[in-house]
């Protein structure tokens, strides 16, 4: 008779879980925009907590039965462990702790869910996922057909229709900003935090597609990536824009295969900047996005630029010397701040205000709630992961695509809110870069099961062998 290995069974449980964060957690959105973020944040955490007991139960067994499970920590866990060390240490010395769990309110009265508990999950989902899972073709799959499907639905509301009452009654997109406050799109809600799912979905996916030697999954990881392209354009994600950009510059010379190609890739990058920044210099324009990045390069800094969010940043940067190594605790920067502005809204015949709650920029956001201690380790973390990215780029398919996303994301985070609506799975993808070895399993057609451990078989008798000595066979009783 054979025994289940513990963790066997956690790594089945593991796998499944990977599953649901890249396949059903970006689809899932609870209810209407006007309160997406709570039913998507408390999904996060269902999940996250159901698996998570499911795993500690299994190795609390597999160290009962003495299986001898020992993973292997790499540098960014270590860098991880500070950060959430510290997040904790932030978090009981501060004088919000009151809201330092789950997020200062919103407007609506309600916590952001950016707060410990939100660290809490992703640092356990960073560590589960990679100690005890593997990259897997069909983890790209899954990623890829859930960003396929959240762009369908965005293409049919980009048409005017909203087949499942996302918005309003009686809006649709195009009543952005007057009948409602912001712009939504797709299962993820505001499209800035649509543009973080797509700049981490859509280079993963991308260079999956062109690394796949199976013509069938060329074209389907193509396809899809191409849809979240279209859909990224017509969204006005600005964000993500940037992040894109930047993800094409840097990402080509670092992933072609030979050094010449590579120099001459980084050249035409470089000079590819060059030209930018000589185009934005000279921009003849006197408003829009570009026209306010020329006026950043002369040194007119105004606090209107950026949809405001250079005031927010200042405001931001204000609050660090308050407490400037641990910060005020995690998820209190709405608690904090005091910015907020009205504008007349002509559709209505109301003024509208808005209040700042959030810094608009992960960096500042984790320099004012986590310290400066906190920033550094989560910057040291991505340090670590550059690392294994620029080493392990060639070694099989999964570790080049997910530095492509982890890039994308991480430059489009230094203007996006941070909330948890699409960060799971940049963290699913960062997790599974970092396990230990990133080259993708071979499919099968079903998933393996559990591991099995057999009992130890009695040894064999052989024809004229002695029988084993009285003292040693009682021994191995």
């Amino acid at each position: 008779m054979k025994k289940k290995s513990m963790i066997g069974l956690a790594r089945w449980i593991t796998d499944k879980y990977i599953y649901v964060m890249l396949g059903v957690f970006p689809l899932f959105w609870g209810g209407g925009y006007p309160n997406i973020t709570e039913p998507k944040a408390l999904f996060f955490y269902g999940a996250t907590a159901l698996w998570l007991l499911c795993v500690l139960i299994l190795g609390a067994l597999s160290a009962l039965r003495r299986e001898g499970f020992r993973p292997a920590l790499r540098p960014v866990h270590w860098a991880l462990a500070a950060f959430l060390l510290l997040a904790a240490v932030s978090a009981l010395l501060s004088p919000w702790w009151q809201n330092s769990l789950l997020g200062a309110p919103s407007t609506n009265g309600k916590p952001r869910y950016d707060g410990f508990a939100t660290l809490v999950c992703y640092g356990a989902l960073f560590f589960g996922v990679s100690l005890l899972a593997r990259p897997k073709r069909s983890y790209v799959w899954v990623m890829a057909g859930a960003a396929a499907l959240c762009c369908l639905v965005a293409a049919l509301q980009l048409l005017g229709f909203d087949p499942f009452g996302l918005y309003p009654s009686g809006t649709n997109y195009y009543d952005k900003f007057g009948a409602y406050s912001g712009a939504f799109l797709g299962t993820i809600g505001n499209i800035g935090l649509l543009g973080q799912y797509l700049c981490i979905v859509t280079p993963v996916t991308a260079v999956s597609g062109l690394r796949a030697k199976r013509r069938w999954e060329r074209i389907y990881l193509l396809s899809a990536a191409a849809l979240c392209l279209v859909i990224l354009a017509f969204s006005q994600a600005e964000a993500a824009y940037v992040g894109t950009l930047a993800c094409v510059l840097v990402c080509v010379p670092v992933l072609l295969p030979t050094k010449k190609a590579r120099r001459a890739a980084g050249l035409c990058s470089v000079l590819a900047v060059a030209a930018g920044l000589a185009v934005l210099w000279f921009w003849p324009g006197q408003s829009g996005t570009l026209w306010e990045a020329s006026r950043v390069l002369h040194g007119d800094i105004r606090d209107e630029f950026g949809s405001r969010r250079i005031e927010i940043w200042r405001g931001a940067l204000a609050l660090v010397p308050e407490r400037p190594l641990l910060g005020g605790g995690p998820g209190t920067f709405g608690e904090r701040i005091d910015i907020s502005w009205s504008r007349f809204i002509e559709e209505t015949g109301q003024m509208r205000t808005a209040v700042v709650s959030n810094a608009h920029n992960l960096y500042l956001a984790y320099l004012v709630n986590n310290g400066a201690l906190g920033l550094a380790a989560y910057l040291a973390c991505i340090a670590c992961s550059a690392v294994t990215w620029v080493r392990g780029r060639f070694n099989g398919d999964y570790i080049g695509a997910a530095g492509c996303g982890l890039l994308c994301c991480m430059v489009q985070d230094f203007f996006c809110v941070a909330l948890s609506l699409a960060a799971p799975v940049m963290w699913v993808v960062w997790a599974l870069m970092e396990s230990g070895d990133a080259r993708p399993e071979e499919e099968t057609e079903e998933a393996a099961p559990p591991e099995e451990e057999p009992e130890a078989a009695p040894p064999e008798e052989t024809e004229g062998a002695a029988p084993p000595p009285e003292k040693e066979a009682a021994g191995a009783e």
